[in-house]
């Protein structure tokens, strides 16, 4: 549906006063997210035009720059969104911008691959809005592609998996320029979402994934790969919120930094007063590969009652030290060799991992990757 013109009056106002974010992070007490990079996008006018590195043969449906260009399963009717501009400023941009929102229903047993894509020459903003409902009991595998080709970009993809129903989830995430990307599951009674997402440079790429824990007995399980080259920055959050009782989820998220690039995780569980005998756990591991590299893992967890099934969180980061660097340069690897092979039996090791159902779409970022790390 067009983005009713009220949703942008509202936008329009919130936009001008209200931030980007309420308070600054900790513990570093500074945003990780440079968000003054946002302020230097402006609406574009560029249309649905692909730029000719574009190619969507792997997808079922895709959309770009905000309009659909492939997928009649996908339609602007009944897309009712759950989101509101006063949320964040970024979010009321994004509904400034926004030209249509697009809606899918799946039922049964269902496997699409959707891309968001957008481009546009130096500081134009492209959005993209998708809302995903899997109906009750259904089995749903969605690959899910953000890529970004120049100008910024922001993309919100809303997803309501019903009650009883399984979603599998694979998210490849790789950007250039500045983009904001936002990712909302609600889940019903004893729903379960299995998501694997990969984050790919950007440089200044902020990918929130909410994951709201509504049902009683719902579970989510998040795998996720950050991967930041030459001088990109990556702020990757992960929300799990538990209202429903018994609940449970788990997220383990793998960084690699190499280069000049940021790499950050955070991680935010939450077990409200009502979610009692829920479960969550938040782990993060950062690899750091060059002196000039940042890595950072910052899991937190707020527990608003006393009877909980478990909440646990952990943060660890490493790198390449004299031993090791010893251990490879016995075997004829010099440094930079070692560390391009650490980073590819971790990136290896991530995707071996995916869930088989998704294994033409693995191959395919499994070549998309060796090439951008030129291995």
């Amino acid at each position: 549906m067009l983005v009713p013109e009220e949703i942008k009056v509202k936008a329009r106002e919130l936009a001008g006063r209200i931030p980007y974010q309420l308070i600054k992070d900790s513990p570093t007490v500074k945003y990780y997210t440079q968000w003054s990079l946002f302020d230097n996008c402006v609406e574009s006018n560029n249309g649905n035009t692909l730029p000719p590195s574009i190619s969507f043969n792997e997808y079922d449906m895709v959309i770009h720059n905000g309009t659909l260009i492939k997928g009649n399963e996908l339609t602007s009717n009944n897309a009712v969104t759950s989101i509101d501009p006063s949320e964040s400023r970024i979010i009321a941009r994004h509904f400034i911008n926004i030209r249509e929102m697009y809606s899918l229903t799946l039922g049964e047993s269902s496997n699409i691959r959707v891309m968001m894509s957008y481009s546009g020459g130096g500081s134009e903003m492209n959005s993209n809005h998708i809302i995903i409902n899997v109906n009750e009991g259904a089995l749903a595998n969605i690959f899910l592609s953000i890529i970004g080709n120049g100008g910024c970009g922001t993309n919100i993809v809303e997803l309501n998996v019903n009650d009883g129903a399984i979603v599998n989830l694979l998210i490849y995430s790789v950007n250039v320029d500045p983009a904001f990307n936002l990712i909302r599951v609600n889940e019903g009674v004893r729903a379960k979402v299995n998501s694997y997402s990969i984050v790919v440079n950007g440089k200044m790429t902020h990918h929130r994934e909410d994951y709201i824990l509504k049902g009683r007995e719902s579970i989510v399980n998040v795998n996720s790969l950050e991967v930041g080259l030459y001088s990109s920055r990556i702020d990757y959050m992960v929300n799990l919120t538990h209202y429903g009782e018994g609940s449970s989820s788990n997220s383990i998220t793998k960084a690699i930094a190499l280069d000049s690039a940021t790499v950050i995780h955070r991680g935010f569980g939450r077990i409200s007063d009502h979610g009692k005998w829920s479960y969550t756990n938040i782990e993060g591991k950062v690899f750091i590969g060059s002196s000039n590299a940042v890595g950072m893992s910052v899991p937190v967890i707020m527990v608003d009652t006393g009877d909980v099934n478990g909440a646990r969180h952990s943060a660890s980061d490493a790198s390449l030290d004299e031993d090791q660097e010893l251990y490879f340069r016995m075997r004829g690897l010099s440094r930079e060799e070692a560390i391009k092979l650490i980073t590819y039996d971790m990136i290896m090791n991530f995707l071996d991992n995916i869930d088989n159902v998704f294994e033409g779409s693995v191959n395919y970022i499994r070549g998309s990757l060796l090439k951008l790390l030129r291995i």
